[in-house]
């Protein structure tokens, strides 16, 4: 917890030094706010997912960003946490106020007292609802060696979709 604390602490001294266009997100899993799963999580679970970004390099009509992100799930068998730093390449429109994102992270998940090592590969559509914020939607393949080792599932990759707001300070 002291090394995400550190990371945000870093981050946020680029905003204090001038940085613009610095965005956070939060994100839902859709499938568990809508129809639940079928472990016995109903409908309105909360899964939360959270980026900080910053863009590092920019190009005309796209830039490279580096994160920090947590996810947080409240689930009936044990509470799930994840935090990740990572880069991503994001482009600002591919068609009118739509654009689009590829990221790449590497982060710990948390289930009580394990933590497991864990990355994730999410592609995102976003749509421009105005010069501050964004309507996303994320789609996110994440290695969960967790559900191998906890519950001896032979899956170790886990498919989520996220929907949810980003903001731009």
């Amino acid at each position: 917890m002291r090394k995400i604390l550190f990371v945000f602490s870093f981050i946020l001294s680029f905003y204090t030094h001038g940085q613009n266009n610095i965005e956070i997100s939060v994100q839902q899993d859709a499938r568990l706010l809508l129809v639940g799963d079928q472990k016995g999580n109903d409908p309105l679970t909360v899964n939360l997912l959270s980026k900080l970004e910053i863009p590092v390099y920019n190009f005309k009509k796209s830039h490279l960003a580096t994160y920090v992100s947590a996810e947080y799930a409240n689930l009936i068998s044990k509470s799930y946490e994840r935090y990740a730093l990572g880069v991503g390449y994001v482009i600002k429109s591919i068609y009118g106020k739509i654009g689009a994102g590829a990221y790449l992270d590497f982060g710990k998940i948390y289930r009580e007292k394990d933590d497991f090592s864990s990355f994730s590969l999410s592609g995102e559509l976003n749509y421009r609802i105005n010069d501050k914020l964004k309507f996303v939607c994320t789609q996110q393949l994440t290695h969960r060696k967790d559900l191998k080792v906890l519950y001896n599932s032979e899956n170790e990759y886990v498919i989520s979709g996220f929907i949810g707001l980003k903001y731009r300070f």
